[in-house]
C-alpha cells in the first residue's frame, strides 16, 4: 500500500511481496522475436496487489541471463504446481507463493497525465531459485 500511496509518481522502492500471476504464462512468450524480456507479475503483499513488468536488461539481470526454454518452463513448473512430501501434485491444493524480495520502481507513460499512466517495474533484482 505504501507504494501505491507513495506521494511522488516515480520512486523506488525495496519489498516484501509474493509472486501470484505471470503473462504470459508460457515460458516460450517470456521474451519477445528479437530476445527481449517482456512480462507482467502480479505481486502482492497483505495490504494491495499491483501488476509490476520485467522488461528488457531487467529481465536479463532477473533471469541471471538468457537461460533456455527448457531451464524457464522448469521454473514455471515449480511456481504452479504444489508438491507434496512424495513430489506427487496435490490436486485443488492452496496456492501459497513464497515471500522474495524485490526492488520496484514506479515511472510514468503519459507527462500531461503521470498519476494516470503510472506503472511498476521490478529492477536490480535477481530470480534465486
Amino acid at each position: 500500500m505504501d507504494v501505491l500511496n507513495h506521494q511522488k509518481v516515480t520512486a523506488k522502492f525495496r519489498c516484501t511481496i509474493r509472486v501470484v500471476a505471470a503473462l504470459p504464462c508460457r515460458a516460450e512468450d517470456v521474451r519477445s522475436p528479437c530476445g527481449n524480456y517482456r512480462m507482467r507479475l502480479t505481486l502482492e503483499d497483505p495490504t494491495a496487489r499491483i501488476h509490476a513488468f520485467v522488461y528488457g536488461d531487467d529481465g536479463e539481470k532477473f533471469f541471471d541471463g538468457y537461460p533456455s526454454v527448457v531451464v524457464l518452463k522448469e521454473a514455471e513448473q515449480i511456481a504452479r504446481v504444489a508438491l507434496s512430501d512424495d513430489g506427487k501434485e496435490i490436486k485443488d491444493a492452496p496456492r501459497n507463493p513464497p515471500w522474495v524480495q524485490c526492488c520496484l520502481k514506479s515511472y510514468y507513460l503519459d507527462k500531461n497525465d503521470k498519476w494516470g499512466s503510472r506503472h511498476y517495474r521490478i529492477f536490480d533484482t535477481k530470480l534465486v531459485g
